[in-house]
């Protein structure tokens, strides 16, 4: 009855709103969804809302509340005997584990995913949880792992019709052959994977490619063509709302600048790359940028 359709109401508007990134907003609304389905008993239903819910978590970087989120979701997709949307849950809750930095677990949990997608039958849902596990194996420096586990993946996007996901599979094997510094391929791949996003209307992942191809480009010394990549890619950021990847592409510009004999400018960029990065809670990158500035600031050629 009405309770149902205010909840679908609710579910659908959460969705809208994460669809132009105002993820806070869309975390209430898919909370107010999953509250209303629960008192309705629809228990497949309040599934969904749960992991809808995750999503906007997990693009907020709350991940701690995502990890409790997906765990909820799979259980409930589990009770409910749907297998399909238990795999993507479980994909899910291994980004969000990545998100806490718990790695190894992220590793364990995208190998399961891909076999319950597996015994589905769902090739997408493979190369979903494969192109996963190879960000996990990044972290983990394991990068040959990764780099053979995104290409299977991006091949399988290929064939099942997913432009946009082999453009992130694109994105992901980048990193991975960067890590092996093998930075030509990187450049070439991140390129492709920058039109591809483009071709899909996708501008903020367009703004990761190019933010990725900045800092291939950089590893080769062509570092003016790296402050071109970082500005589109700060601009990109910027236009998408999207304030964490506006730091990361601030303090990545800070170093291309300085790289280019541009000190003063550079200061300037990691200084508003790190008022970014304290309202992201990302400390590990916070203090980098920190270490930067310090040393620009007293070292030759540094300000002040």
């Amino acid at each position: 009855g009405r309770t149902k359709a205010e909840a679908a109401a609710w579910n659908n508007l959460g969705a809208a709103l994460a669809g132009v990134r105002r993820f806070q907003e869309a975390i209430e609304a898919h909370t107010t969804a999953r509250t209303l389905y629960q008192q309705t008993g629809d228990r497949h239903r309040e599934a969904n809302a749960v992991n809808s819910l995750g999503a906007a978590f997990l693009e907020a970087r709350r991940f701690e509340e995502a990890v409790q989120a997906y765990t909820t979701a799979r259980t409930l997709h589990q009770e409910s005997g749907d297998r399909r949307r238990e795999a993507a849950a479980v994909n899910s809750l291994g980004l969000a584990l990545a998100g806490v930095r718990r790695f190894e677990e992220a590793v364990q949990v995208h190998t399961t995913a891909r076999a319950l997608f597996r015994e589905a039958g769902d090739r997408h849902g493979v190369a979903m949880a494969l192109d996963s596990l190879g960000t996990a194996f990044g972290e983990l420096r394991r990068f040959e792992e990764a780099i053979e586990v995104h290409t299977t993946a991006r091949a399988l996007f290929q064939e099942t019709g997913d432009p946009h996901r082999e453009a992130m599979a694109q994105n992901n094997l980048g990193l991975a052959l960067a890590g092996v510094r093998r930075f030509e391929e990187a450049i070439e791949v991140h390129t492709t994977a920058r039109t591809l996003y483009r071709e899909a209307g996708d501008r903020h992942g367009e703004a990761m490619a190019w933010n990725n191809l900045g800092n291939a480009l950089a590893e080769v010394h062509r570092f003016e063509e790296a402050v071109q990549a970082h500005t589109t890619a700060r601009a990109l950021f910027s236009a998408t709302g999207d304030r964490y990847g506006e730091a990361m592409a601030w303090a990545n510009l800070g170093t291309g600048l300085h790289k280019t004999g541009r000190s003063a400018t550079a200061v300037s960029a990691l200084e508003r790359a790190a008022r970014g990065l304290e309202g992201a809670g990302d400390t590990y990158m916070l203090a980098r940028v920190r270490e930067r500035l310090a040393a620009l600031r007293q070292g030759p050629g540094g300000v002040g």
